[in-house]
């Protein structure tokens, strides 16, 4: 498929509509999206708690590039392309684990924890060291989130995520937890596929009933519902007086655009388990249950719910056309111990079962896609943050322009209720 395929698709895409079947199959357009969408986001890996000590490294892999995350001897973090500067073999071949500086098994360049080249055995005396150290890769921490970017000039939009997201996540001391459990669940479909169900709940009350049973706004945004309206306006007067954010915030920033809300989940409910309980200790600020949920979507594929005594984030990769590894975390307080402090499967339990039954969803969603009979389908006024999503992408698929994105204003339901 040539640029000009690329350009006339994009072109005669219908505004609130889905994608024509290209985009959820074409390798050359699964290329060109990672140079001009997914590049140059900041993208979530982990959390730091699971890099404590100098020398500790992680390796993320994303289209072709596998990235070192490691904790220098200054407890710094930093980041580098796992490529040697020789003749470009990988350097790190494990996942994670200790090292004290890194060396390329293929010819023993070595490497020190701030990328420097420190050895490279038989080379002219005219070799200059200093020019051939590894390649940096951009990282920040937000809150303890690990996030990078593999764009290869600075992306100054960061500093903007951070200062509207920070007074919503700083009272739950995301800093101060620790990685509980993770879980892989492999996904047979177009990352796009799985980012756009994730963003809408059209699809909850009929495939997620228990992600319903928790989350009140469900049936009040299928029904309307006065008891839920009132609600949030009572929950939000409550958190401001405290000095605490309540509502939703859009930010249309043009290479990652975000949005976060924190909102009641279900009256009588103080977190996201099966009958509302608690599931671990309190996190951050908190000295009570608030019955609420703090959310936010960090661009297309980095996705974190926090409550007020455990979080979860959601780590989307794209692996190939049509395949996608969504990964979970739990995070719970740093001190908190398990079968002591919180039981697993009861922290789990919600966003457990409704991610599998997403991946079955998105499974299908692309056997469907594939079909000969496929053809794009026109969103509902209940999928308007999917329609956002996929217009945006077009938007930045198409390259640099100087026209505006064309969205429609984000509201959440209950703005909507008569």
């Amino acid at each position: 498929m040539f640029q000009s395929d690329i350009d006339g698709l994009i072109r005669r895409q219908q505004s609130g509509w889905t994608l024509e079947q290209a985009f959820y199959r074409s390798p050359e357009i699964y290329q060109l999206e990672f140079q001009q969408v997914l590049s140059p986001q900041w993208l979530y890996v982990e959390h730091e708690s699971e890099l404590p000590e100098p020398g500790d490294f992680l390796t993320y892999e994303i289209g072709e590039e596998s990235i070192i995350i490691v904790r220098g001897f200054d407890q710094q973090l930093r980041a580098f392309f796992n490529v040697c500067r020789h003749r470009g073999s990988q350097i790190c071949l494990k996942k994670n684990g200790n090292i004290r500086r890194f060396v390329c098994p293929y010819h023993a360049w070595a490497y020190d924890l701030d990328g420097k080249l420190i050895s490279a055995r038989h080379m002219a005396d005219d070799f200059d060291h200093s020019q051939h150290g590894l390649h940096r890769c951009q990282v920040e921490v937000l809150e303890g989130l690990i996030f990078i970017s593999l764009a290869s000039q600075g992306n100054a939009e960061f500093d903007q995520i951070r200062r509207n997201l920070l007074p919503y996540l700083k009272p739950h001391g995301l800093a101060q937890t620790k990685v509980a459990h993770r879980e892989v669940y492999p996904t047979n479909a177009n990352w796009k596929l799985a980012v756009e169900n994730f963003r809408e709940c059209y699809h909850c009350l009929p495939s997620h009933p228990q992600y319903s049973q928790v989350n009140d706004y469900v049936r009040a945004g299928e029904r309307g519902s006065k008891a839920y309206e009132a609600m949030t306006k009572q929950f939000a007067e409550v958190a401001r007086s405290k000095g605490r954010k309540a509502g939703m915030e859009h930010f249309p920033l043009p290479i990652q655009p975000h949005q976060v809300w924190r909102l009641p989940i279900q009256e009588g409910y103080r977190t996201l388990t099966r009958d509302g309980s608690p599931a671990g200790p309190l996190l951050g600020e908190f000295e009570e249950y608030d019955g609420a949920e703090t959310a936010t979507f960090i661009g297309a594929l980095s996705y974190l719910y926090v409550t007020n005594d455990h979080a979860t984030t959601f780590r989307f990769t794209p692996k190939t056309p049509e395949f996608t590894e969504v990964m979970v975390s739990w995070l719970v307080r740093e001190d908190a111990k398990e079968g002591v402090d919180y039981d697993l499967e009861h922290l789990k339990w919600m966003w457990d079962v409704t991610t599998i039954q997403d991946t079955k969803i998105i499974n299908d969603n692309q056997k469907g896609v594939n079909s000969s009979r496929y053809s794009p389908g026109r969103y509902s006024e209940h999928e308007l943050s999917t329609a956002n999503f996929v217009a945006w992408y077009l938007w930045r698929l198409s390259g640099p322009t100087d026209t505006e994105c064309p969205i429609r204003e984000a509201r959440f339901f209950y703005e909507k209720m008569s």
